[in-house]
C-alpha cells in the first residue's frame, strides 16, 4: 500500500512539473517513428539504418555516438508550433566580420549562438522531412518531448570541416566558397551507409560541425561562439550571404519542416520569423540535437520532488 502511495505521488509531482518542461517542440529522430525505416541505409556503420538517432563524432577523441531528439525554433505568431521563446529558441547573433581591406570580401566571422529550453510548442507544428526521403509525420502536442536537454549538439549545415574534402552527388549541395568551421567539437553523419546492398551512391560520413552545449534545464540557456573562416577569396558583395552576415538579425533557424539534418551545404539564412521555408530544406541553416534521460534517472527527479514536498508539509 505504500507503494502505491508513492507512486501516485509521483505521478501528481509528474504533473505538476510537466507544464514548465516542455522544448519548442523536441521531437525523437530515432526509427520509429521516423518513416523510411529499416533499411533505410541512412546511418554509420554501427548504426546503417539510423535506429538509434543522429550520430556524431568526436573530434579530440574519434569516439561514435547517437542523440535521439531534435530541438526546434518554430514560430509563436501565427501559430506554428512554437513556445513562448518562438524563434529565438534557436538564436544566432553575428558578432564579429572580418574583410579583406582591398577587396572588401568578408574572409572570417564568429556568431554567438544560444539554445533556449523554452515552455511548451503551444500549437501543432509540420511533419519533418529531409534529402534521404525521411519523414517525421508527428504533429500533435501530445507527442512532444519534455524535460531537460541533455549532451545538447548544435550542427552547422551552411558550413564544412577543415581537411574534408567538398560534398558532391544528388543529396548534396555546392555552395562556393566554403565557409570552414574553426572552433567545432564534433562532425555530425550525413549521407548513405557505405557498402549499402542497393548501392546508394554517393556515400556519407561524418562530415557536419558541430558544437557542444551540454545539458539545458528547462527555461534556461547555454551559450557558444561559433568560429568560421571563408576560404578562397572569402564573400564578394553580390553572394547572398554577405549581407545576411552584415544585417543586425538571427542567423540561425531550425523549424520542425526540416528534419534532421534536412541538406548539406545550406545557405545562411535571415530568420525573420516566416514559419516556414520553401524549398522546405530552406527552413534550417542549424540543427539542435540532444538526449533525454533514461525512465529510472527521472523516476529519482521525481523522489527528489517528493522528499522537497515532504519536507515542507512536515
Amino acid at each position: 500500500m505504500r507503494h502505491c502511495a508513492i507512486v501516485v505521488s509521483i505521478v501528481a509531482l509528474a504533473a505538476l512539473i510537466a507544464p514548465a518542461v516542455r522544448a519548442a517542440p523536441s521531437l525523437p529522430v530515432t526509427k520509429p517513428p521516423i518513416l523510411f525505416g529499416v533499411p533505410s541505409w541512412t546511418g554509420p556503420a554501427a548504426d546503417p539504418h539510423a535506429e538509434q538517432g543522429q550520430w556524431f563524432q568526436d573530434v579530440a577523441t574519434g569516439a561514435e555516438a547517437p542523440l535521439t531528439h531534435e530541438f526546434y525554433d518554430n514560430v509563436t505568431d501565427p501559430a506554428a508550433g512554437g513556445g513562448p521563446a518562438g524563434i529565438t529558441a534557436i538564436l544566432g547573433l553575428v558578432n564579429r566580420v572580418a574583410t579583406d581591406p582591398a577587396s572588401g570580401h568578408i574572409t572570417d566571422f564568429g556568431i554567438l549562438a544560444t539554445i533556449t529550453n523554452d515552455a511548451p510548442a503551444l500549437s501543432p507544428w509540420a511533419m519533418g522531412m529531409n534529402t534521404h526521403m525521411e519523414m517525421l509525420m508527428l504533429t500533435s502536442l501530445d507527442e512532444q518531448y519534455t524535460g531537460p536537454l541533455l549532451d545538447t549538439k548544435m550542427t552547422a549545415s551552411f558550413a564544412m570541416a577543415p581537411g574534408l574534402p567538398p560534398p558532391e552527388g544528388q543529396t548534396y549541395q555546392d555552395i562556393q566558397p566554403y565557409i570552414v568551421a574553426a572552433n567545432h567539437d564534433a562532425l555530425a553523419w550525413f549521407g548513405w551507409t557505405p557498402g549499402s546492398p542497393e548501392g546508394y551512391v554517393p556515400t556519407g560520413g561524418f562530415a557536419v560541425p558541430t558544437w557542444d552545449f551540454g545539458d539545458i534545464l528547462p527555461g534556461e540557456s547555454a551559450t557558444r561562439q561559433l568560429e568560421f573562416t571563408v576560404d578562397g577569396g572569402g564573400l564578394a558583395e553580390d553572394d547572398p550571404r554577405y549581407d545576411v552576415l552584415l544585417g543586425d538579425g538571427d542567423v540561425l533557424l531550425n523549424r520542425t519542416l526540416s528534419l534532421k539534418i534536412s541538406d548539406w551545404l545550406s545557405p545562411v539564412t535571415a530568420d525573420d520569423g516566416t514559419p516556414y521555408f520553401d524549398p522546405y530544406v530552406l527552413s534550417s541553416d542549424v540543427s539542435v540535437f540532444h538526449n533525454v534521460p533514461e525512465p529510472a534517472t527521472l523516476a529519482m527527479v521525481a523522489l527528489g520532488g517528493l522528499a522537497v514536498l515532504r519536507r515542507r508539509a512536515r
